[in-house]
């Protein structure tokens, strides 16, 4: 439970602290320090929080130049950490094309491409984001191809989700046909001449419109054609979307290489208003020493930048994929890929057990640290063996590998995970998609995802990520999950893995600090750490559990500069404002 007012007033403020620029109080600030204080008052000086405490201690700290403002009674937290978001691929596919993503039936969706048509000349090709399963509508399937003629009947449809839905004007834009080859990773569904899905390679049957896996490359120039200036414009408004939220930070899970100039470009002009951290994406389809001797462009320890922009991390493996492609103990059910292409499907992430050890072993003997992603209990199991044999022969338990996804690990797993010193990054996203997990493995087997109490209970670092195609992402439903369990609209999953408030928050926070190796520098409210929160619209401490998804932040603030503030939050004085809207006494 949380220690309630115990101060920390007296304590040392940060570098180069004098008369606090701003302090914030009479409120309720959830530090999510180590005992979890909750205080009335907070300081800021420069970037970095100067004293935590009792109103009338920090306040009188105050001199003529400090603003002083009234939280009211309001709830302060640190700010958002989403560990797992891959933002710039997000933003691009939600501002440049139709938003499906989260979609409750396909009437929504074909709302959202004729939305779009209109937007349009006719002729242009319209794409989409994801973020929906057909298991999550209330049809229970996907549109059809002729759903999508009827609803843009003069524009060529590439809409994204599980698979690529494509309508009859963009088979015949790509060049897709009944005598178009199987590619040789991918697959292209065609009918049979009674209409039914074939999975012979070498059949001419008419195409369902559906593109699998890097079939959907025969469309890429339908997203490749945007234009640096675009992907920047969506980046910038991404990131403003996401301080709405009350994230101060995002994690890049997965990022080319290439599109680090987007962020370090508005780094370098001081006008990146979030903190982001990168886990570089890297193709394992060439040879292992090609692999490996792609690294050497990068400084041989990571991370490296400074707390706004930096890379933690400089690979991006896959032992397994997505819900469909799974390698767990139950048979995949509803399999729509042929059984041949389960494991040819995409050319960059189908990489063979083998392969993966001798990469992450050569990494560990060059000093990198990377990212595996194992969903299923038995890739989980395949990859431990192979982190720990690494491990063995070159020593990577100090180097805080990431496992990410993690949505099946069993009990036996948990202390390998601690003693090889890995961090998880799972998704709460099974908030939304539980349908799909229950489709695919069977409604048993779903009902053990996601046991972060067991794993947290035996000592394995557990951060959280979103890897969600909605921007902004209501932070809150997530802190829902986390503490009850409950889905969208599907009932509750896993029940007995249920968090209280204290272990969601530290999970959205300062365990995702950790993930980025910055645990001691932001995370949480103490002096001396960066100056990150939010000032929230109702206390998620104590709010009705069905209500914690309707918490909202009115301010955001990164390195004491507001990023965010709600139209209905008029209490804050921007007074003399930097171009963020905010208060201007230093840089984080």
């Amino acid at each position: 439970m949380p220690q309630s007012v115990v101060s920390t007033a007296q304590r040392p403020a940060g570098p180069g602290s004098g008369r606090p620029d701003l302090i914030l109080y009479g409120g309720k600030v959830i530090t999510v320090d180590p005992r979890f204080t909750v205080a009335e008052a907070v300081a800021v000086t420069g970037d970095r929080f100067s004293a935590v405490g009792r109103d009338r201690e920090v306040l009188a700290r105050a001199g003529p130049g400090t603003r002083c403002v009234d939280l009211a009674g309001r709830a302060v937290m640190p700010g958002i950490i989403d560990a797992h978001f891959r933002l710039l691929d997000r933003a691009t596919a939600q501002l440049h094309g139709a938003d499906v993503s989260l979609a409750e039936s396909v009437a929504d969706i074909l709302d959202a491409v004729r939305e779009r048509a209109r937007r349009l000349p006719a002729g242009a090709v319209i794409t989409s984001n994801a973020g929906w399963y057909p298991q999550m509508l209330k049809e229970g399937r996907a549109p059809s191809r002729e759903e999508l003629d009827r609803a843009a009947p003069d524009h060529p449809v590439v809409l994204s989700g599980e698979f690529t839905h494509l309508n009859s004007l963009a088979l015949r834009r790509f060049g897709i046909s009944r005598t178009t080859r199987q590619p040789e990773y991918g697959w292209i569904e065609k009918a049979d001449a009674r209409g039914v899905p074939s999975h012979s390679a070498w059949d001419e049957g008419e195409p369902t419109g559906v593109l699998m896996g890097d079939a959907a490359l025969l469309t890429r120039c339908a997203r490749t054609d945007l234009s640096p200036e675009l992907k920047q414009e969506a980046l910038v408004w991404a990131l403003g979307e996401c301080a709405t939220a009350g994230v101060t930070s995002v994690r890049e899970g997965g990022l080319d290489p290439g599109d680090l100039a987007h962020y370090q470009k508005l780094a370098e002009n001081d006008e990146l208003p979030l903190r982001v951290s990168v886990q570089l994406a890297m193709s394992t389809a060439p040879p292992v020493d090609e692999v490996l001797a792609s690294l050497e462009r990068f400084d041989r320890v990571n991370p490296f930048g400074d707390h706004r922009l930096r890379v933690d991390r400089v690979a991006y493996l896959f032992a397994d994929d997505d819900y469909h492609r799974m390698d767990v103990t139950p048979p995949i059910r509803g399999q729509r890929v042929p059984a041949d292409r389960v494991h040819r499907y995409f050319r960059d992430r189908c990489c063979p057990l083998d392969k993966i050890e001798q990469i992450v072993t050569g990494m560990a003997e060059r000093g990198f640290s990377g990212g595996i992603l194992a969903g299923g209990d038995r890739a989980i199991g395949a990859v431990l063996g192979v982190l720990e044999r690494a491990d063995a022969a070159a020593g990577l338990s100090e180097r805080r590998w990431v496992l990410s996804q993690a949505v099946y690990p069993r009990p036996e797993h948990h202390p390998r995970m601690r003693d090889l010193g890995l961090v998880l990054t799972p998704m709460w996203h099974h908030f939304y998609y539980y349908p799909a997990l229950a489709h695919y493995h069977g409604t048993a087997f779903a009902q053990t995802m996601d046991p972060f109490r067991s794993l947290r209970a035996a000592g394995v670092h557990v951060g959280l990520g979103s890897d969600i195609s909605k921007i902004p992402l209501n932070y809150f439903a997530g802190l829902s999950y986390l503490h009850t369990r409950q889905t969208l609209r599907w009932g509750p999953v896993n029940p007995g893995e249920a968090l209280s408030r204290e272990e969601a928050l530290r999970m959205l926070t300062i365990d995702n600090a950790y993930v980025t190796f910055e645990e001691d520098v932001k995370g949480s409210i103490e002096p001396g750490k960066l100056a990150d929160l939010a000032v929230l619209s109702a206390d998620p401490l104590t709010v009705p559990g069905d209500r914690i998804p309707a918490v909202r932040a009115l301010l955001t603030m990164v390195g004491g500069r507001v990023v965010h503030r709600a139209a209905d939050y008029g209490d804050y004085d921007c007074g003399d404002c930097n171009d963020y809207g905010a208060p201007a006494p230093g840089r984080g």
